[in-house]
C-alpha cells in the first residue's frame, strides 16, 4: 500500500511521492500492535505513521524537535506527525527509519494500537483528515505577511510610547506607572508574536522564523528561543500529561509552588510538601504570576550555560542567542535610568517585570489549567485530537480578548494545528466545533475572567485536600 505522503505535505510532487513509495514497497516485515507497544522506551522506541512502523530510537537524539518524538513511542503518531510537520520535508527521513507494516492497517484503515476501536472508527479518522484538507482547501495555512507586519509595528509602537513617557515624565509617579504598564504590554504582546514566528506560522523557511524569534524573543523580551522551544514543544505533544516517556508536560510540573492535580503527587511523601504554601496556593497564584516573567528571564540566562540543545546546536545560533539577551538587558537598564529618582527607578523595574508576568500568566494558565490532567495510560486510550480538546480551553472571542490573548484564545485549534497562522484560527474553530459536537467531545470555551476563576477554584480545592 502506498504511503499517503500528501496527507503530511500537500506540496510534494509526483516524482517525490513515487520515489518514496518505491523505496518502501516490498521492504520491511509485518508488525502487530502488541509488538509495537513493546517498543516504548527511551532505548527502544518505535512509532507508527499511517500504518507504517518506524524505529526512532537513535533518531530521537538528532530529531530537530528534540526527544519530543519519544512521547509517541509504542503508539500511533499519524496525527501528531501531521500537526508538527505541515509544509516540511520531514517525510523524506522516513525511509531510513522504516521497520515494516502494521498488520491492523488492512482491517481498520489505520491501527487502533490502544484498542479503542470506537475512538478510531473509519468515519472518525476520515473526518479528522477531512478537517485538515478543508484548512488546506481554504488556504488557511497561508500567512498574511501584512497582518504580521502590522502586529510587529503595533508592538514596537507600545515600546516607543513607553520610552517616550518615561523620558518625558520619569520624575512623576503617574508617568512611571503608565510607562511600566506599556512596557509590560509590549512584552506580553511580543510573547504571542514570538510564539507565532517560532511555530513557523509566518514563514515556510524556518531560518526566517528563527531569526524573527531571536529579535522578538531574545532582544525584545529577554527570553531564550532555544530554552522556550525545548519546553514548549514538549508541552504541545503532551499537554497536561503527567508521566509521558519524555517527562510529561513541563508546564504543569510546578509542584510545590502550584499543584495542578493530585496525579502529580501520587506516591510522594505528603509530609515533605510545604503544606501552608500549597493550602494557600489559590491566593498566592496572583503574586506567583507576577514573578513568572522574572523566573523565565533567569531560566533563559541559565540555559545559556548548558550544553548545546537541539534547538541551539550551531555556534552561530548560540552567539545570536547570547547577543540577543545582552542587548535586551542592557537596553532595559538604559531605559530604566530615565526614572527621576531611585525609588521611581525601583518602582519602574518591579512594576514592569511584575505586570509583564501577570499579563502573560492570566492568559497561558487559562489555556490548560483546570482542565483534564492525563496519565500516559490515559493518552494511550485516546487519540491526538481528543487529547488536545480534553486538556485545552478556548477564551470567548471578542475584539479585546482576541487582541489581549494574541490568538491564544483559540488554544484548542492551535494545539491541533500548531502551524496555522493566528488570523486563520477563527475559521478553524468553525470547522472544529461541529466535529466535536458530532462525536460528543466536550469543547470548552469560557471568558477570560471565568477561566481564571476556574483556575483559582481548582487551586483552592486541591489545597483543602492536602
Amino acid at each position: 500500500m502506498a504511503p499517503d505522503i500528501r496527507r503530511f505535505n500537500p506540496d510534494v510532487d509526483d516524482a517525490g511521492l513515487a520515489d518514496l513509495t518505491g523505496r518502501l514497497r516490498g521492504h520491511g516485515r509485518p508488525v502487530d500492535a502488541t509488538e509495537l507497544r513493546k517498543h516504548a522506551s527511551r532505548g527502544d522506541a518505535w512509532i507508527s505513521i499511517r500504518g507504517k512502523v518506524y524505529d526512532v530510537t537513535a533518531f530521537s537524539a538528532v530529531h530537530p524537535g528534540g526527544d519530543i518524538v519519544l512521547t509517541a513511542a509504542g503508539k500511533d503518531a499519524t496525527d501528531v506527525f501531521a500537526a508538527f510537520h505541515q509544509n516540511t520535508d520531514s517525510y523524506k527521513l522516513l525511509p531510513g527509519l522504516y521497520v515494516g507494516e502494521l498488520v491492523e492497517e488492512a482491517k481498520a484503515g489505520r491501527p487502533a494500537v490502544d484498542g479503542t476501536t470506537s475512538v478510531r472508527s473509519p468515519e472518525y479518522l476520515a473526518d479528522v483528515v477531512g478537517m485538515r484538507q478543508e484548512l488546506q482547501r481554504l488556504r488557511l495555512y497561508d500567512s498574511s505577511k501584512l497582518f504580521y507586519a502590522y502586529k510587529v509595528a503595533f508592538n514596537v509602537s507600545l515600546l516607543a510610547c513607553s520610552v517616550a513617557l518615561l523620558r518625558a515624565y520619569g520624575s512623576s509617579l503617574g508617568g512611571v506607572v503608565v510607562s511600566a504598564l506599556l512596557l509590560a504590554l509590549f512584552w506580553q504582546q511580543c510573547g504571542w508574536l514570538a510564539h507565532d514566528f517560532l511555530h513557523h506560522q509566518v514563514f515556510r523557511n524556518r531560518a526566517f522564523g528563527n531569526a524573527a524569534g531571536i529579535l522578538i524573543g531574545n532582544i525584545f523580551q529577554g527570553f531564550s528561543v532555544a530554552w522556550w522551544k525545548t519546553k514548549h514543544n514538549h508541552h504541545h505533544a503532551v499537554p497536561n500529561v503527567v508521566d509521558a516517556l519524555s517527562g510529561g508536560d513541563p508546564d504543569i510540573h510546578t509542584t510545590p509552588v502550584l499543584l495542578w492535580s493530585e496525579k502529580l503527587i501520587e506516591g510522594e511523601d505528603l509530609g515533605s510538601l510545604p503544606r501552608w504554601l500549597m493550602r494557600n496556593q489559590w491566593f498566592l497564584y496572583w503574586p506567583i504570576l507576577c514573578m513568572a516573567r522574572t523566573s523565565w528571564v533567569i531560566q533563559s540566562l541559565l540555559f545559556q550555560a548548558e550544553p548545546a540543545s537541539i534547538y541551539c546546536s550551531t555556534q552561530r545560533m548560540r552567539v545570536a542567542e547570547a547577543i540577543g539577551l545582552v542587548i535586551h538587558h542592557v537596553g532595559f537598564v538604559a531605559l530604566s535610568m530615565y526614572a527621576g529618582s531611585w525609588p521611581l527607578w525601583a518602582l519602574f523595574c518591579c512594576l514592569s517585570q511584575g505586570l509583564g508576568g501577570l499579563l502573560i500568566g492570566v492568559v497561558f494558565t487559562v489555556g490548560h489549567n483546570a482542565m483534564e490532567v492525563l496519565t500516559d495510560a490515559d493518552v494511550s486510550a485516546t487519540d491526538f485530537v481528543r487529547m488536545q480538546v480534553r486538556t485545552t480551553r478556548d477564551v470567548t472571542p471578542s475584539l479585546f480578548n482576541d487582541w489581549f490573548t494574541g490568538g491564544l484564545g483559540y488554544q484548542v485549534e492551535h494545539h491541533i494545528w500548531p502551524t496555522l497562522p493566528r488570523h486563520s484560527l477563527p475559521a478553524a474553530a468553525r470547522i472544529l466545533r461541529p466535529f466535536c459536537a458530532k462525536y460528543g467531545i466536550r469543547y470548552t470555551c469560557e471568558g477570560l475572567i471565568e477561566g481564571n476563576v476556574a483556575v483559582c477554584r481548582l487551586l483552592a480545592d486541591l489545597g483543602r485536600n492536602l
